[in-house]
């Protein structure tokens, strides 16, 4: 990825599209391969923090115009900054949407959360206790006993699965357009499944986390965006340049989600298929299948590391430290000591706030405000920032493992993998956040 403060390759030009709901690394890989088919698309740069992707094209060979309509056939809003958004179906202004994501994203997710207790109320009301209810043993008299359910809660669960999956489906259909098996389509996939074998009360509680891990996200990306723009006090932008997560993070993460979901959702296909030819328990085999399928999403590792990061550039810039970008923070913490020339020999610039500025613009590191303890505070802050992001990814993995062998077992039911996955998506997220208050 190229430098957002480096010059566009001769011939070519640049502009900043800002993405509404780009949040993590998996709506970044969607928005490039959205853009991969454009001959005139050269090298693409992404503010997760910011929610833009700034875009250097040849004017020759494509217009914004084109750019920002493939952005937008995502399912993701897409504007040259400062215009009219698209996508979505509608256009409105940026500020308005803006308000209909922080309101209408908790919206759904109360009416979600209302009918899943609803449906998990009327279980518990037929069932022989609440334990009963929680796993799924309510049923309709005369039933066999295996999924039924009371009429009245299906119906609840299933307008708790719509509803807590309403701004999921379109995201994963267009997914699925360009050919990619991303979270969103594993969790409808997941959801889908469970409710189609009679699990219904677990289809549910899959939307249900969905969306509220979801909501986590967007709401942890836009505490640490609104702390640096409060900081820095020029608005959300200048912000958001300031504060960009690392290529090398982000890379990272791309990697790893290209490799361990494909893996998983193959094994999920294998263990919905070759143990049933065995024993021929098809059921069974099958749900075991949809929790591997929901253990599939990265979810926690993309995105506890951009929150991880954003975090501690948040924190440092309270300190008067200005870093741009988590490649920074990253070679800060490898050097051998808080010195400048350790430092600069891990290749980070360091610069004063009264250098000319050209200086300035080269920098890795801005001292607003330098005194003897800032240099080493700040490569004991950048590897206090690269444990946090070593636990967040342990925790993440090890969960996920733990859970991956408790499915082939049968111990690990679909609601438990969701509230387990999510849980960890939690825990990595707060644990990242505890950097806004290092000092």
């Amino acid at each position: 990825m190229t430098h957002a403060a480096s010059d566009p390759p001769s011939g070519t030009t640049h502009l900043h599209v800002t993405v509404h709901g780009m949040d993590c690394a998996e709506e970044a890989a969607l928005v490039r391969r959205a853009l991969a088919d454009d001959p005139g698309v050269r090298d693409l740069d992404f503010d997760l923090v910011g929610g833009r992707v700034r875009v250097v094209y040849d004017e020759a060979a494509t217009t914004p115009a084109a750019i920002v309509a493939a952005i937008g056939r995502t399912g993701l809003g897409a504007a040259l900054e400062g215009e009219v958004e698209h996508g979505h179906g509608h256009d409105h202004d940026h500020h308005h949407h803006d308000h209909d994501h922080a309101h209408g994203a908790p919206r759904l997710l109360l009416i979600s959360g209302a009918l899943f207790l609803l449906g998990w109320g009327i279980d518990a009301w037929h069932a022989d206790g609440w334990i009963d209810a929680i796993l799924g043993h309510a049923h309709v008299p005369g039933d066999d006993g295996d999924h039924g359910r009371v009429p009245a809660s299906m119906a609840a669960y299933g307008f708790a699965l719509v509803v807590g999956l309403w701004p999921t489906w379109p995201r994963a259909l267009a997914s699925l357009r360009y050919r990619r098996l991303d979270m969103h389509v594993l969790v409808c996939i997941s959801a889908v499944g469970a409710a189609a074998i009679g699990q219904w009360s677990e289809a549910a509680a899959v939307a249900f986390l969905f969306a509220l891990a979801h909501w986590i996200e967007a709401w942890s990306i836009s505490r640490a965006r609104a702390a640096v723009a409060e900081l820095v006090g020029r608005g959300h932008d200048v912000a958001g340049s300031a504060a960009r997560p690392g290529a090398g993070v982000e890379r990272w993460i791309e990697r790893f989600a290209l490799v361990y979901t494909p893996v998983v959702a193959a094994a999920a296909v294998v263990v919905a298929i070759v143990p049933p030819l065995v024993d021929g328990l098809w059921a069974v085999w099958f749900y075991r299948a949809l929790v591997f399928l929901v253990l599939a999403c990265p979810c926690a590792l993309v995105i506890s590391t951009p929150v991880t990061v954003v975090a501690a550039l948040t924190s440092a810039a309270r300190r008067g430290v200005l870093i741009k970008g988590g490649g920074a923070l990253e070679r800060a913490a490898a050097a051998g000591s808080g010195t400048r020339a350790a430092l600069a020999g891990r290749g980070v610039i360091i610069e004063s706030r009264d250098a000319p500025a050209a200086d300035l613009a080269a920098a890795d590191i801005v001292f607003v405000d330098e005194t003897p303890d800032t240099l080493p505070w700040f490569q004991r802050h950048a590897r206090r920032a690269m444990r946090v992001i070593h636990q967040n990814v342990s925790i993440a993995l090890l969960t996920k493992l733990a859970f991956l062998v408790s499915a082939l077992f049968g111990v690990a039911p679909l609601w438990l993998a969701v509230l387990a996955d999510t849980g960890a998506t939690v825990a990595v997220t707060l644990n990242g956040l505890r950097l806004l208050r290092a000092r």
